[in-house]
């Protein structure tokens, strides 16, 4: 699909296996940025081509191109037990790894990723969008029509304990 921002024109649409190095390049670049002005929220070991490419052949990768390059991604899921354990499946479609490339901030590409985002997830039939992240980046989704629900202690397999805000949109009327 074609999405217009005010700076850019995006083509977003899912992955394909031969995007996997670029993916994993977007998504370790991100890592190493965050590591600049809050610590570590993800290893950028762990986000090379074997994390990527598993995700990218389940067709859960979504990739925003302009002229040609990745300019953002973002895995949308169809289930997280991990930080919605208390929500039953089916009822919504999950955002994770949000990404865009440096260059590219401040056009409209999150937000386009994210209303691409919520037409797959109205497409199989849910009526939720959630996400979670760091409690500090809640307000920066409210701005994307996100409400906060909470604030939950989740036990990740890398990360360890962290604190994270669950985020949730309506989709539809």
């Amino acid at each position: 699909m074609t999405m217009l921002t005010p700076a850019l024109t995006l083509e977003i649409g899912p992955a394909a296996p031969a995007d996997t190095p670029e993916i994993a390049e977007v998504l370790q670049a991100a890592a190493r940025w965050i590591e600049t002005w809050r610590g570590r929220l993800w290893d950028p070991g762990l986000l090379g081509e074997d994390f990527v490419a598993p995700i990218v052949a389940r067709g859960e990768f979504l990739v925003a191109r302009t002229e040609g390059e990745i300019a953002g991604v973002a895995i949308v899921q169809p289930e997280d037990a991990l930080f919605w354990p208390d929500k039953p499946p089916g009822e919504a479609g999950y955002l994770h790894k949000l990404v865009i490339r440096r260059a590219y901030a401040g056009q409209g590409v999150s937000r386009a990723l994210i209303e691409a985002a919520a037409m797959r997830v109205a497409g199989w039939g849910r009526s939720l969008l959630r996400l979670d992240c760091h409690p500090d980046l809640a307000r920066v989704y409210v701005g994307f029509g996100f409400r906060k629900i909470d604030e939950r202690l989740v036990v990740h397999p890398e990360s360890g304990r962290i604190t994270v805000a669950r985020m949730e949109r309506r989709l539809g009327a």
